[in-house]
């Protein structure tokens, strides 16, 4: 072979050569802008997603404002109310579907910061009610606030902290529990479960009670203890009401295929507006 067939052969090589690494480079540069413009898509349908959610809650919000937070005589919380009732908001081709809860309704973990009155008791009960190993959350070491006492806790995953308890108990205990700094347990809102764990009551009744609620709830503490079937019974009124300031907004958001779950924790403040005290973004079967 000549000298310049040679030098022919080492060129075209070359040029191959150069034409493959400008390919892989073109290749990489195409594959690093499809992976940009969807992560892009992505955190637009998420914003989407949050902003659907942010406008079921402000709805939520509202609702609770006009029914609860207007009112001039004794406030009463009951699920005869509309807030009580699921609702369905479509909006930008999008849909949130929102349901209110009383936090009221659960057992306030924050009640057992006190060792005074039933809280110790009714939740020992509680807690062989759902089959849960017994546990106190007053153990939990807590900072002292401005007015010396024990600040409340967090949130109730703090529990975790107590041996007895794994993930499994925990998952269970969370939907019959809250941390409110102290709040009574709203009777008009209370699930059987939680009735049940009161003194001198059990399933059976608590079942009974729950299903002869009044559709517009009861009026006082002492309507529901004066009740025939809670006569002769040791009911202690203390820890009880038929109020409440703690709603938590659950939101379910769906863009197409796409789903975004938010809980709002609300607080009805004496002017009657709704402070958001929390958010926070869940799994679809976290309570």
């Amino acid at each position: 072979m000549s000298e310049h067939a040679r030098q022919r052969g080492v060129a075209l090589i070359s040029v191959l050569l150069i034409t493959a690494l400008v390919t892989l480079i073109i290749s990489d540069m195409l594959a690093r802008q499809r992976l940009s413009l969807a992560s892009s898509a992505n955190q637009l349908h998420q914003q989407q997603l949050w902003q659907l959610a942010l406008s079921g809650e402000a709805l939520a919000r509202q609702r609770l404002h006009e029914e609860l937070g207007k009112r001039e005589e004794p406030l009463r919380v009951h699920l005869g109310q509309g807030w009580a009732r699921d609702q369905a908001l479509e909006l930008d081709g999008g849909l949130v579907r929102i349901r209110v809860e009383d936090l009221a309704g659960r057992f306030d973990l924050d009640t057992l910061r006190s060792s005074n009155g039933p809280a110790r008791a009714r939740y020992q009960r509680l807690l062989k009610l759902l089959d849960l190993p017994p546990h106190d959350p007053a153990r939990l070491p807590s900072r002292p606030g401005h007015d010396g006492k024990p600040q409340p806790l967090a949130d109730s995953s703090q529990l975790l902290r107590l041996e007895p308890l794994g993930g499994a108990d925990l998952q269970r205990l969370r939907a019959f529990v809250a941390t409110l700094g102290g709040s009574a347990l709203n009777l008009n809102t209370a699930s059987a479960e939680q009735l049940a764990a009161l003194e001198g009551l059990d399933p059976g009744i608590a079942r009974t009670l729950v299903q002869g609620r009044p559709a517009q709830g009861y009026a006082s503490v002492q309507a529901f203890v004066e009740l025939p079937l809670l006569q002769g019974r040791e009911l202690n009124s203390r820890g009880l009401a038929v109020d409440s300031r703690h709603f938590r907004v659950h939101l379910a958001a769906e863009l197409g295929e796409r789903r975004l779950y938010l809980a709002s924790d609300l607080r009805l403040e004496v002017d009657g507006t709704l402070a958001v005290l929390r958010r926070q973004l869940l799994a679809p079967t976290q309570p």
